[in-house]
């Protein structure tokens, strides 16, 4: 509808440009008074080209407008109705981020619910890990701020990496890679995940779910769509 707008809009806009050359004309060939000539030479003329002009770029821009913008709208369409997710890593990890899926309600469920989708079937592959080991202390085993075993830390990001790596190079290109931890990894791990494209890492809970539906939308399509 709004196209059939412009496009009326545009018809009038030409028709009254034509009316008016054409009358300037009339007065240039017809008129006596040189007043009338020199108006029509110096700005009536100049003015219908330049109205002529302008519905012709306005009408390409629109066309031009339309066409990025209905590429865009297909684009997220797809990507939040048929594109598919799958998870790997820690089980609670898991739960959560599909239980703050389920209340974003953007994605189809059975997009992301599904335990039989694999990593070659998923657009966005989520790999889950819970942080690094603390070392407990006597007093109080729930301090939060208690320091982590560097035996274990180093164990853990080794462990950590061997994970990214093995996920990552079961996935195309075209595919997102999504490592969601709250713990702290190493160097290595993260230039990983950080040089491959579509790819990123989450340490906080709530910015996974608004990287899943950024990536949705944004990876590019993969053979078949």
């Amino acid at each position: 509808m709004r196209n059939k707008h412009y496009i009326i809009a545009l018809s009038i806009a030409v028709a009254f440009a034509l009316i008016v050359v054409i009358w300037t004309f009339n007065c240039v060939n017809i008129s006596e008074d040189r007043r009338w000539v020199d108006l029509a030479q110096t700005f009536l003329y100049p003015l219908s080209c330049t109205v002529i002009g302008s519905a012709i770029l306005t009408y390409a821009g629109l066309e031009i407008s339309d066409k990025v913008l209905e590429n865009y709208n297909k684009r997220i369409g797809y990507g939040l109705s048929n594109r598919q997710i799958y998870f790997q890593g820690s089980a609670n990890k898991i739960s959560e981020t599909k239980e703050d899926l389920q209340v974003s309600n953007l994605i189809k469920s059975e997009n992301y619910m599904d335990s039989t989708i694999t990593a070659y079937d998923a657009d966005i592959a989520i790999l889950c890990i819970e942080g690094e080991p603390t070392k407990k202390s006597k007093q109080d085993s729930n301090n939060p701020n208690q320091k982590s075993d560097p035996k274990k830390m180093s164990k853990w990001q080794m462990k950590a990496h061997d994970q990214v790596t093995a996920l990552k190079a079961t996935l195309t290109p075209q595919q997102a890679l999504i490592v969601y931890t709250d713990g702290w990894l190493h160097d290595d791990t993260k230039a990983e995940i950080n040089n491959r494209p579509f790819s990123v890492l989450v340490n906080f809970r709530g910015r996974i779910v608004t990287d899943i539906h950024s990536l949705l939308t944004t990876l590019p399509p993969r053979n078949g769509d």
